[in-house]
């Protein structure tokens, strides 16, 4: 009894072919998938973590910068960030 029957090499050849044309079309189009990554106005400009459940991040919104402070179970906290050297 073979194990792998020339049919089944088939669909797994043509499976992992057409695997790999849509890697390369994800990989070569993906600048364009998001709607942010060219000119958005919106970016996260550095983040960090706090504390297992709190986060710190510092968020761009056409020219203006904004510090959120996020904690799990408690409403974020959003700051403006004025005159930064």
């Amino acid at each position: 009894m073979d194990i792998l029957r020339p049919d089944q090499i088939l669909t797994l050849g043509l499976f992992l072919g057409l695997l790999g044309l849509l890697w390369l079309v994800v990989k070569l189009k993906a600048p364009g998938i998001s709607r942010f990554a060219n000119g958005g106005r919106l970016r996260v400009a550095e983040a960090a973590a706090l504390g297992p459940q709190e986060r710190a991040a510092i968020l761009a919104v056409d020219g203006r910068e904004f510090l959120v402070l996020t904690s799990r179970g408690a409403a974020p906290v959003v700051l403006p960030l004025e005159g930064r050297a």
